[in-house]
This record gives C-alpha cells, sequence and structure tokens, in this order.
C-alpha cells in the first residue's frame, strides 16, 4: 500500500521562481530521504499560470512514515526556513493509493 501526500503551498505574491530555488537550494527532499526510510518519491509542482501556488506531493510506504517526517525535527528546521515566503501555513491531505498505473 502507498500513502500519498499532497501540500498545497500558497506563496506571497510575485516569490514563487525565489521560494522554488530556495526549497531546491535547501535539499528538502535529500534531507527527508536521509531522515525518513519510508520516505520513496517527491515533485515540487508549480500549479500552471499561478507561480505563487506551489504543490509537494510525495510517496510513503505506510501512514507512520509520513507520521514520523511530520514529528521531525528536519522539518520543523525547514519549515522555518521557507516561512519567509508563505502567505499562509501550508494545508496537507493524507491519501491512500488503491490503483495505480505507471509507465
Amino acid at each position: 500500500m502507498t500513502i500519498l501526500s499532497n501540500m498545497q503551498i500558497k506563496l506571497r505574491e510575485g516569490v514563487g521562481a525565489q521560494a522554488v530555488e530556495a526549497f531546491i537550494n535547501r535539499n528538502v527532499f535529500a534531507e527527508c530521504a536521509e531522515a525518513i526510510p519510508g520516505f520513496r518519491w517527491a515533485h515540487l509542482l508549480e500549479v500552471d499560470g499561478a507561480p505563487d501556488n506551489l504543490a509537494v506531493i510525495c510517496g510513503w510506504t505506510d501512514q507512520s512514515a509520513f507520521e514520523d517526517w511530520m514529528a521531525h525535527p528536519v522539518r520543523s528546521r525547514q519549515e522555518a526556513d521557507l516561512a519567509q515566503f508563505l502567505v499562509e501555513a501550508p494545508q496537507t491531505q493524507l491519501y491512500i493509493s488503491k490503483s495505480a498505473c505507471e509507465r
């Protein structure tokens, strides 16, 4: 069973490119992979036509891996480092994959 998380991020107007660069330079995904064995993959996505709206989609082995990440101090440090770009706290939803197709 795969667990997916979808974090919606609303940025301050006009900081989209700068926020993406800071996210990448901060090595957010590499730190997560190092800290949480149940982390599988992630994508940082920009909403088409809305560069101040991002999403982070992640795959996890199980719900406890996601919960471990949410409580991990590395995540808290990342959040603090990137908070300057946000309008509000990101909203995250958790999904259980029921079916998938990969090519």
